[in-house]
């Protein structure tokens, strides 16, 4: 799990939906907003329309986190998986979510 610190709030949530740049990647939909702080806040929104089982969607919404642990830092970010995101490893997550806040 990643800590608090790092996990957006409910008002920051909907201001970054509101405000965020939309980006689209092959397994996931991001929104990315930049705030005023040093490092990046992250949400994952997992809903049941990927996989019926929480154990299967629990499962990929900690292997986004961990991915956004080694990431830098300076933006809100918004993380909307589809199933494809089932196919790739944690490496493969970590990677293209590198790339999509390295083009910021």
């Amino acid at each position: 799990m990643i800590s608090k610190k790092l996990r957006l709030s409910r008002r920051d949530f909907i201001s970054a939906r509101q405000s965020g740049k939309s980006l689209k990647l092959p397994w996931a939909s991001l929104l990315i907003s930049p705030n005023a702080s040093q490092t990046s806040r992250w949400a994952v929104v997992t809903s049941a329309k990927l996989d019926k089982r929480s154990v299967v969607r629990n499962k990929l919404r900690r292997a986004i986190y961990d991915s956004a642990k080694t990431l830098p830092g300076g933006h809100d970010v918004i993380v909307f998986p589809n199933k494809q995101a089932f196919k790739l490893s944690q490496l493969e997550i970590c990677r293209t979510l590198k790339r999509a806040t390295e083009n910021l």
